[in-house]
């Protein structure tokens, strides 16, 4: 291996740790779940939502690496190849793209943490696709086309009276049925607010963007919660599929 090789792969080795870990370590959200500004346009979650108006004066050496790191094997690869290398560049700005909306979001559970209070719950609800009787550890075409079971879980946060800490409590609902609609997801629901005690007020619910959530039934359903359960309901924030939501995926993670 010459040196210019070594040298590229200490290059890479950097990059991969900024994509993972060191991007997202950057980025500014205030507690209420704003983001500010920074002078650092790569930085900015102001400038990504065409919300900032601020001069960015300054230049962040990690995210220079990833740009010259390219701008070097342009330099190095055949011109018939620079088709394959600006589309996988392309794709890691998309992964930086996610890890941007990833802290953002994740900030946004903090942000309704804080806001809670004794009258209140925060609920993170989300299916997990299938549950397989037999091994979780399967082929893609070992996987599709198998029965199995659906899980859906109903985390709750709460603050207790008493001594004014966070509470979380976990409901799981499963069912040999694989469909995941608007129906049994309004049943989860149905059961926890019959049996949760004491009952909150208010409630503000996270989940992704799934037709079994994001849809007119389950919205026409809770119109009716006030007057079925005399809970209101404060807001609902839908995320992209694979976004935030880390401690109902740990929780998944278990029971997996």
């Amino acid at each position: 291996m010459t040196i210019y090789q070594q040298q590229y792969i200490q290059e890479i080795e950097q990059v991969r740790y900024i994509l993972k870990r060191g991007y997202e370590t950057h980025l500014s959200v205030n507690d209420n779940g704003r983001a500010s500004h920074d002078t650092c346009i790569n930085h900015c979650l102001l400038y990504a939502f065409g919300e900032c108006n601020e001069a960015h004066t300054t230049i962040c050496t990690d995210c220079s690496k990833l740009f010259q790191l390219f701008s070097n094997l342009y330099n190095e690869i055949s011109s018939e190849n620079h088709n394959i290398l600006r589309e996988n560049e392309e794709y890691l700005y998309f992964y930086l793209a996610h890890q941007a909306r990833k802290t953002y979001l994740n900030s946004q559970l903090k942000a309704n943490l804080l806001e809670l209070d004794e009258q209140g719950a925060i609920i993170i609800a989300d299916y997990k696709m299938r549950i397989l009787p037999k091994t979780a550890r399967e082929t893609k075409e070992q996987f599709f086309g198998k029965h199995g079971w659906t899980l859906h879980t109903i985390l709750i946060y709460t603050k207790s009276t008493d001594d004014n800490l966070l509470k979380l409590t976990a409901y799981d609902h499963w069912s040999t049925d694989t469909k995941q609609d608007a129906w049994f997801t309004a049943s989860c629901f149905d059961i926890v607010f019959e049996t949760i005690d004491p009952k909150p007020k208010w409630v503000r619910i996270i989940s992704d963007n799934g037709p079994h959530y994001h849809c007119s039934e389950l919205m026409t359903i809770i119109l009716k919660w006030k007057e079925w359960y005399d809970i209101d309901v404060k807001g609902w924030i839908f995320l992209e599929p694979g976004e935030a939501k880390t401690t109902i995926d740990s929780h998944h993670a278990q029971v997996k």
